[in-house]
């Protein structure tokens, strides 16, 4: 049963609830009664989640977000994985496999690993448990705002749970062939992988954003406003173009200047560091003086001739076709702004969002050579080598989660915004709302 609570042109100019712009489509709209929880906002335009109260507890959240917090350095110091080799233990903390790939002569792919999987996460949580304390305590400081935007930024990159199914697929390829357990540590990153799922799943994210305040309660006549482009407030267009927003500090534009140029260049950044990442190979086995290599289709065809079909699904799925999809994605937007298209504009902003959550999984090939590294290591014997092919991967995916960061999907709906001014007709819409 779902109740829809929509608007007229003529609504309210001094809405209790407050108006907003939205992130996606940039529309302005007043925000309805949301008194009962299970309720949904959506944009009237494009469809975005404005408001999602359903299974939504700031408490809640502050309690997962500390039992993060607090699992974070077993998670980081203590064994995850053991396996034993012709009588030689080895066991893994997340520290060795990053460090397993510097010593092979690939810093920089250690260093971005180490910020995803170790630094990150301290910050995600540190700065969102700050923000969850100060307002669950009433605490109104200047930057609460500024805190609670880095650390909803931060939560695309901060990748302990994305680390987990690493994890579970390197385990299921050492299981049937040695003796490997699960330490203390294992547990740690499974519990922490879960309460960032939930934390994420529990955020009252408009609510957060009114308690930080300042909301905008009233539309002064014959103003153009323009929203923050990250938390939605709306500012006046003359006051605020180019300024920090005055409750997240994001820098407020119409549209985000540049944009264009910096995302075609990541996107073309992208497409050159594709094919190497599926023609090299990922990672190279070392067996009793024999020397072979796996590139990413190869190892899913391994996984299907092992019967985890699962595994081999999951790892297609993230490592082949969400890049393809987003590098698809980027360059069918671009093509759109500059061709000021109007057609199946919902449906790009749609594609976009989907971009934007599924981009880290990529991630996974990548974390799962890093937990079986340290583990298969026997000297002249047994030895797991990073191929040529996990840098490039892995550009691919930074690459086009920084490109979908930048773009402004607002842009997609310039032409229509610069038609609907054109023709002086200037009303503010009401959000749909459902349970």
């Amino acid at each position: 049963m779902s109740t829809v609570l929509m608007g007229s042109a003529d609504v309210d100019p001094h809405s209790e609830h407050g108006y907003l712009c939205c992130p996606d489509c940039g529309l302005l709209q007043k925000l309805p009664r949301t008194g009962i929880r299970g309720l949904n906002t959506y944009c009237g335009r494009c469809g975005a989640t404005l408001e999602r109260t359903r299974g939504r507890s700031i408490n809640a959240a502050l309690a997962m977000c500390l039992s993060a917090l607090f699992l974070l350095l077993p998670m980081n110091l203590l064994p995850f994985l053991s396996v034993d080799i012709f009588g030689v233990h080895h066991t893994s903390i997340v520290y060795s496999g990053i460090a397993g790939i510097a010593a092979q002569g690939w810093p920089v792919v250690a260093v971005i690993l180490a910020l995803e999987l170790i630094i990150l996460p301290f910050f995600r949580f540190g700065f969102l448990a700050a923000v969850l304390l100060g307002i669950y305590h009433d605490y109104h400081h200047p930057h609460l705002g500024k805190l609670f935007r880095w650390s909803e930024r931060l939560d695309q990159w901060a990748m302990p749970d994305v680390f987990l199914i690493g994890c579970v697929i390197g385990y299921g390829r050492v299981a049937p062939f040695l003796p490997i357990s699960i330490g203390i540590g294992g547990y740690c990153v499974l519990a922490v992988s879960f309460l960032t799922l939930l934390t994420r799943a529990s955020l009252d994210r408009r609510e957060i954003w009114r308690r930080i305040g300042p909301c905008c309660q009233h539309l002064e006549e014959g103003v153009e406003y323009v929203g923050c482009p990250f938390c939605g407030l709306p500012h006046p267009r003359a006051e605020a173009d180019g300024q920090h927003c005055r409750r997240c500090g994001e820098r407020v534009w119409r549209y985000r200047p540049d944009t264009e140029i910096r995302v075609l260049a990541l996107t073309l950044a992208g497409f050159f560091c594709y094919p190497f990442a599926y023609l090299y190979p990922m990672e190279s086995n070392y067996q009793l003086g024999s020397l072979q290599g796996y590139t990413i289709m190869t190892g899913v065809h391994k996984l299907i001739q092992a019967n985890f079909y699962v595994f081999a699904a999951i790892i297609f799925l993230a490592s082949v076709l969400t890049p393809f999809l987003k590098l698809f994605g980027l360059s069918w937007f671009l093509v759109s702004v500059h061709g000021h298209s109007q057609r199946w504009l919902r449906s790009k902003t749609m594609l976009f969002r989907v971009i934007r959550q599924i981009g880290r999984w990529s991630h996974i090939d990548v974390f799962t050579v890093a937990v079986f590294l340290p583990l298969m290591h026997l000297s002249g014997l047994l030895a797991v080598y990073v191929g040529k092919a996990l840098p490039f991967f892995l550009a691919v995916v930074v690459i086009t989660m920084f490109a979908t960061e930048i773009f402004d999907p607002r842009l997609l709906w310039q032409k229509v915004d610069e038609q609907q001014e054109q023709d002086e007709s200037v009303f503010v819409n009401t959000a749909s709302a459902e349970s």
